[in-house]
């Protein structure tokens, strides 16, 4: 697969306009990921998301959530806000693909106006908008952040640790990990983004995307919706496993070298029996051929599962963690141990598909490791991310020239304020 067709430049040429704030970060991001030009219009100020830590050596300018989630991206200072901005953003629009506004329900309706108008003067223009709860509907100017969308969404409810034995629970639900509700919205959107431009390669037509964040959330909370609605049952969340109506085999073991593996069997005899020879070479005593057994599992199934799940602790327990996930791996098992994030970086496996970027940074002095991409064609990653988050108004003065502004009108943008 060469570079004229790999997934890395399968938007190559395509310009969007990033405007708002963090709910858009990451959706922008994708698109660059995949080749299109990424312009961040911001403030004098900076995005708000160069204002969110942790820093990097607690230095204010050196947000790590902002180098994440703009890799790729061009940046340019104008106060869009002011009328006097309005020749220059026209001229933008002409020039432009897709204009994705993100932020607050009163902000984006506000700024929608103008690229609204700006549409019917380019008909081609894909504009797409993030909030948190849509453009419409009794809760679109509700405020909300990343941890209430996840609560509000479902997916908390389902995610956290056992009940005790009377199906209370002692614990709250659990929130993934930090900014996931973003991710999912962001995910839909340059999905929604992408059909767009095929369906306007095809047709001549821009098209308008409303992106709700409370919605996106909402669709990712697995089987508890469908459950209740045609079952009338509330799902239990459980530790490490799937929520469901009742209470499932627990699936984690301490190896020797004190790593939690997530070790398990499916129902499929073809797993009973790798797991039965795993046993015997690591020298575990136990009757899972036995008629004795077979005839338990038929008439006690629980008590059947509870042995084997001993067995599955006692054969973890006994070995380091790395040999564990070999052995069973070997035998067509899926057990992996839980790493903590770092451990990832030396894995070998993504080390050879590149799965992380490697991007410079002459303010650290020294590269930076990104997460890149999972897809690969073989040879590359299917989403290329080589250049660093942009510094505040890096590309102004290009991006300017690219718009059209000769001389003589950047000097009244910047008398007016706009630049």
């Amino acid at each position: 697969m060469n570079s004229e067709t790999s997934l890395d430049a399968a938007l190559r040429g395509v310009v969007v306009l990033e405007i708002g704030n963090e709910l858009g970060d990451y959706a922008a991001m994708l698109l660059a990921g995949f080749g299109s030009d990424v312009i961040k219009l911001e403030p004098s100020g900076g995005s708000p998301s160069r204002r969110i830590g942790p820093f990097a050596n607690d230095n204010r300018e050196h947000s790590l959530f902002f180098w994440r989630y703009n890799l790729n991206k061009r940046s340019v200072v104008l106060n869009d806000d002011n009328p006097a901005a309005r020749s220059l953003l026209a001229r933008m629009a002409a020039k432009t693909d897709v204009v994705l506004l993100s932020g607050d329900f009163e902000t984006v309706e506000r700024r929608l106006s103008l690229w609204r108008e700006l549409a019917q003067s380019n008909p081609s223009l894909i504009v797409c908008t993030i909030t948190p709860f849509g453009l419409s509907g009794p809760y679109r100017a509700y405020r909300a952040t990343d941890l209430t969308q996840m609560a509000m969404g479902g997916i908390m409810a389902v995610c956290g640790y056992d009940p005790g034995p009377d199906l209370k629970y002692d614990t709250p639900p659990i929130a993934p990990a930090m900014w996931h509700a973003y991710h999912i919205a962001g995910e839909y959107a340059a999905i929604a983004i992408v059909a767009a431009i095929n369906f306007r390669d095809l047709a001549g037509e821009g098209q308008f995307i409303d992106v709700s964040i409370h919605e996106a959330v909402n669709t990712c909370t697995e089987i508890a919706i469908p459950t209740y609605i045609y079952n009338g049952q509330t799902v239990l969340r459980q530790t490490a496993r799937h929520a469901f109506p009742h209470i499932t085999q627990f699936r984690l073991s301490k190896s020797a070298d004190d790593i939690y593996m997530l070790a398990s069997l499916s129902p499929f005899e073809r797993e009973a029996q790798a797991f039965a020879r795993l046993a015997d070479e690591v020298g575990i005593e136990h009757v899972l051929n036995t008629p004795e057994y077979k005839q338990l599992e038929k008439e006690d199934p629980n008590s059947a599962y509870t042995y084997r799940n001993e067995l599955i602790e006692q054969l973890v327990s006994r070995l380091p963690a790395h040999e564990v996930f070999q052995r069973a791996q070997a035998h067509g098992l899926a057990w992996s141990p839980i790493r903590r994030p770092e451990d990832n970086l030396s894995d070998a496996h993504f080390q050879a598909r590149q799965t992380f970027a490697t991007i410079e940074h002459p303010e650290l002095g020294r590269p930076l490791l990104y997460p890149g991409t999972v897809a690969s064609d073989g040879a590359a990653p299917h989403m290329r991310y080589w250049r660093r988050a942009p510094y505040l108004g890096e590309h102004s003065h290009e991006i300017l020239e690219w718009s059209g502004c000769d001389a003589r009108e950047l000097d009244d943008l910047r008398s007016s304020g706009v630049i």
